[in-house]
């Protein structure tokens, strides 16, 4: 994927794509569930989670492509940047997100 998605949904789909392209759409179809911001009160992460029902994961248990402090996220384009990190922590990562999905 050549184009920075500015959005959970197209990371989701970036996502989705990678796996493809890396031969796992078994986990592209059974195993993403979404990719969503959290925040424990004082640090915002963009998080991926598996659906509940994938067996290698715990519901819940999620993996961290990006995080700030929320005091750091004062503007839109704080926010666009956490997201654009997040993408390219995903293009970096696929490797450790499919063993992560597999259960390792």
């Amino acid at each position: 994927m050549s184009e920075e998605p500015h959005s959970l949904h197209a990371i989701a789909e970036a996502l989705r794509a990678l796996l493809r392209a890396h031969g796992r759409g078994d986990l592209a179809a059974d195993a993403v569930g979404r990719v969503a911001f959290t925040d424990d009160g004082t640090t915002v992460y963009v998080h991926i989670f598996a659906r509940d029902d994938w067996p290698l994961r715990r519901p819940g248990q999620a993996y961290v492509l990006a995080f700030a402090e929320k005091r750091e996220l004062q503007h839109l384009s704080q926010f666009r940047d956490l997201l654009r990190e997040a993408w390219l922590r995903l293009q970096d990562d696929i490797d450790l997100v499919i063993r992560w999905f597999d259960g390792h």
